[in-house]
């Protein structure tokens, strides 16, 4: 297990923003939720073990075509 989740989530979330597939995102340590990912729908407060999921889904639906594509066609078939 790392013992660096913090840091491994905000890499996530920041490949995520370079990606375009969230809008922005902030992290308030004090905050009881300290993660707000900010998608089209709005803001989604999440706690570190939330928002480590988010990513790992949200990479996964972005680029799990490229990862099944065997021949190179981009459409995953």
């Amino acid at each position: 297990a790392s013992d660096n989740r913090n840091g491994h989530v905000r890499e996530a979330l920041t490949l995520l923003l370079s990606q375009g597939v969230i809008d922005d995102f902030r992290i308030s340590p004090e905050d009881e939720f300290p993660f707000r990912i900010q998608v089209p729908a709005g803001i989604v407060p999440m706690t570190e073990h939330q928002a480590a999921h988010f990513a790992l889904g949200a990479v996964t639906a972005h680029f799990g075509h490229l990862a099944r594509d065997s021949e190179g066609t981009g459409t995953g078939f």
